[in-house]
Formats: C-alpha cells, sequence, structure tokens
C-alpha cells in the first residue's frame, strides 16, 4: 500500500504499543481508552494496545506518540507503512499544523505573504505566483506575435514531483491543484489580456540597447480567477516604489587611453623643495 493518502483523501495513521515501566505509560493508556477506535489485546506483559486516526488528528496522534514513540514495543504505521515523528513533523503534515493553528487556515495555504500567493491552495509546492514574473511564470516562449504560450506539460511535472513530496498533508487535494493548471490559459497575450503584462529586460540589439519583452507577469489582483472553489485570496499589490520589472542601468563601455594619450601626472616634488630652502634661508637671516 502506498505512503499517500486513502480512498477518502485522508490518510490513517496506526499506533501500538505494548506494556511498559515508563512513567508515561498510564497516561498513554488513559487517553487511549477514551478513543473509539481503541483496541487492546493479551494481557500482562504480552498486552498490546491499538488505536487507529485519521491524520487530521495530528496533533492527538503526536501527543500519544511523543508518550510511546521510544518504547521498543511501539509502532506508527501511516496507511499501512513505517512512520517516523518527523512524518508528523516536516512535509505537508508539519505545515497541515500550523495551518490549523493560523488566524485564517485557508488563507494560509494561498500565501498570506506576497512571496508565498499562489493559485494551487498549498504554498509548499513552492510554485508561487510573483507579481514580478519568474520561477514557474518562465516556463513558455513567445511566438512571433508576442504571445506567450505556457509548457504546460513542465509545469505539471514540476507540481507533481511536489505533490508528492507533500501528500499526507490532509488539506491538499491533488485533483485540484491540476484542475487549477488545466484552468491556466495555454497562451496570454499582454496586448489584449488585462490580467497579464510583460516583463521587459534591457537587451543589446544590433549595437543599441532597448527594453524586450522575456516573460509575463500577472496583475497579482486579478490572478486568483484562476483558483478553484468558492474560496478568493486577496494579495497585496507591491508598494508603488518596487520595481514590478527588470531593469539595467546601461552605460556606454569605458575604454582605456592609450599610452601615447594618456595625460602625465604632474610632479611637483620640486616646488616644496624651494619652498623648503626659503624657509631655512627666512631663519638664518
Amino acid at each position: 500500500m502506498s505512503k499517500g493518502v486513502s480512498a477518502s483523501g485522508v490518510a490513517t495513521v496506526q499506533i501500538t504499543f505494548g506494556n511498559s515501566t515508563s512513567a508515561g505509560y498510564a497516561k498513554a493508556v488513559a487517553i487511549c481508552e477514551k478513543l473509539p477506535s481503541y483496541e487492546v489485546a493479551g494481557e500482562g506483559k504480552q498486552v498490546q494496545h491499538k488505536i487507529t486516526l485519521p491524520l487530521t488528528e495530528v496533533e492527538l496522534i503526536a501527543n500519544i506518540f511523543d508518550l510511546v514513540g521510544s518504547w521498543k514495543s511501539s509502532q506508527m504505521l501511516i496507511n499501512g507503512q513505517a512512520a517516523t515523528k518527523k512524518d508528523l513533523t516536516y512535509y505537508g503534515v508539519g505545515c497541515y499544523r500550523n495551518r490549523q493553528k493560523a488566524f485564517k487556515p485557508e488563507a494560509f495555504c494561498y500565501g498570506e505573504r506576497q512571496f508565498e500567493a499562489n493559485i494551487w491552495g498549498c504554498k509548499k509546492l513552492g510554485m508561487p505566483v510573483y507579481e514580478w514574473g519568474g520561477g514557474w511564470l518562465d516556463y513558455g516562449q513567445f511566438d512571433g506575435n508576442g504571445v506567450w504560450h505556457f509548457d504546460k506539460a513542465r509545469i505539471r511535472h514540476e507540481l507533481e514531483v511536489a505533490l508528492k513530496e507533500h501528500e499526507l498533508c490532509p488539506a491538499l487535494n491533488r485533483a485540484r491543484v491540476l484542475e487549477t493548471l488545466e484552468k491556466l490559459p495555454a497562451t496570454i497575450d499582454p496586448k489584449t489580456d488585462k490580467n497579464w503584462k510583460y516583463r521587459t529586460s534591457y537587451e543589446e540589439v544590433k549595437g543599441n540597447y532597448k527594453e524586450v519583452a522575456v516573460g509575463i507577469q500577472p496583475i497579482l489582483k486579478k490572478v486568483n480567477r484562476y483558483i478553484i472553489g468558492g474560496f478568493k485570496p486577496e494579495w497585496e499589490e507591491a508598494q508603488a516604489s518596487s520595481t514590478t520589472h527588470i531593469q539595467l542601468k546601461i552605460e556606454p563601455p569605458k575604454v582605456p587611453l592609450s599610452p601615447a594619450k594618456a595625460p602625465q601626472k604632474k610632479n611637483y616634488t620640486w616646488v616644496w623643495v624651494v619652498i623648503g630652502l626659503l624657509i631655512l634661508i627666512g631663519m638664518f637671516k
């Protein structure tokens, strides 16, 4: 069985542990006995306790595993695969725990900070929508008419890799992520589409430096139109003083003067010698 999500969309966690002389044993048993999924088999030193919980109960799972996880008799399985405390702390599950503590959990996933803003519903995928362009927004190319063509195959590949790494997150919806990609336009023409602009840079063209289009950049307030579902996050635009495209300060190259034409540095040492002699003569008059 894969260590991915279950058929219900949420991974299942199973913790088992045996008898222990640890001070935390009685506390662990007391917590587990209150859970509907609690099972116990055997007696005395052969006793085995077992609970099964959805990964959405990650804080409770983490608390129980903190008590019993170091014992030789203990084991934790996520969807049937051996797991460790690291699986509850890092990657998608660790981010999910932070999400649950956030003031606005759904907004947390779409990125409340400008550099985390994304249309996928998961900032851990590492594919934010930068207002100034770049990143996955550069996956594509222009045609002869200045129309941008996204390389959706490459975008999908990057998404799939990140989805696999964070698949245990109970809030991550793989189908919605890929549906969002389908909703994203295959082509963008910034000349007519007011949701996008050209990203420009100064480059040398036939000996002259001109501002040329090197990519596209979104109007951040409008890009949430591609998001699937009823929740539409709102991100703040950059301050007016912030640059929205790359600009390079171009200066003409400095050509060194040839030795024949280079101005000679004047030597004023003899002037100081004369002044010193005059001062000495004046002192002995």
